[in-house]
């Protein structure tokens, strides 16, 4: 079977001795497994551009009948986002937004729900690519929208327990994605934790504290269109800090799993300014 689809490559690792494989998130094929034949060989010129991590690119791609992986048969770049690897903050975030996308999209995922995380992966390489937000908030608005897209969508209309709308201060139930304001959640802290029917004595509760400006942030995210995602902005560094405790949070407990690219991230965003 031979295909042509335009895609980007969110993960590479070599097989065997000189083929590399490649994860492409499609915009009409779900997620691709791609075998590279030759693709980690250090001759000069073995190596396809369009096969290079955060390539965003055209794909002519065949699979043999009841074979597992497609096999790269040729391919142009059509973005290559080359920006990315000149700033290892920027190229580490970009590695761990990558590894995101590749987790929640199983192989051959339905084809509307990739298309929108591609979109939206697309979007936040663009913007940091060009350096038109902070690394914090790109990283932000992605894990949010993109564990939305995906099923793991909370709910931040009002607070689940009294139905308050526009609490002045609130807290973000991370394991139920839920919103709870301050008067609810000190009750249930008075209760053990316990504030209503389908609460379970004993179960781990997470909660990040939420102000209504952060709250606003999330909100905006959640239902923001595609193209205004990125149309605002934190008032100051603490704010975008609380914005993306809860984000971070909130994607790794749903996922139940941590990122190794995330701790990378946070290890090269530490160092000093040159």
């Amino acid at each position: 079977m031979l295909i042509t689809t335009n895609g980007l490559v969110i993960r590479s690792y070599p097989s065997g001795n000189s083929d590399r494989v490649l994860h492409i998130l499609t915009e009409d094929h779900g997620r691709l497994s791609v075998m590279v034949k030759g693709g980690s060989s250090k001759k000069a010129g073995a190596q396809d551009p369009s096969t290079q991590l955060f390539t965003y690119g055209n794909f002519e791609l065949y699979r043999g009948k009841g074979g597992d992986l497609y096999w790269f048969r040729g391919g142009s770049v059509l973005i290559p986002f080359y920006n990315l690897t000149a700033d290892i903050t920027h190229m580490a975030l970009a590695t761990y937004l990558c590894d995101v996308a590749d987790d929640l999209t199983p192989e051959e995922a339905a084809e509307e729900e990739t298309s929108l995380l591609l979109k939206m992966l697309l979007n936040s390489l663009y913007v940091l690519d060009n350096g038109q937000k902070p690394a914090t908030l790109v990283k932000s608005v992605f894990e949010l929208r993109s564990a939305a897209l995906m099923g793991y969508c909370p709910d931040l209309t009002g607070c689940s327990l009294c139905g308050e709308t526009y609490p002045e201060n609130a807290y973000f139930d991370i394991m139920n994605g839920r919103l709870i304001c301050a008067d609810c959640q000190t009750k249930r802290n008075r209760m053990g934790g316990v504030g209503r029917i389908e609460d379970v004595p004993g179960e781990r509760n997470i909660v990040c504290p939420v102000s209504s400006s952060v709250l606003a942030a999330l909100r905006y995210v959640l239902t923001a269109p595609d193209k205004k995602i990125f149309s605002f902005s934190m008032k100051d560094g603490e704010e975008e800090r609380a914005l993306e405790r809860a984000t971070e949070t909130f994607l790794l407990n749903q996922l139940e799993r941590d990122f190794d690219t995330l701790h990378f991230y946070r290890s090269v965003a530490d160092l000093p300014s040159s």
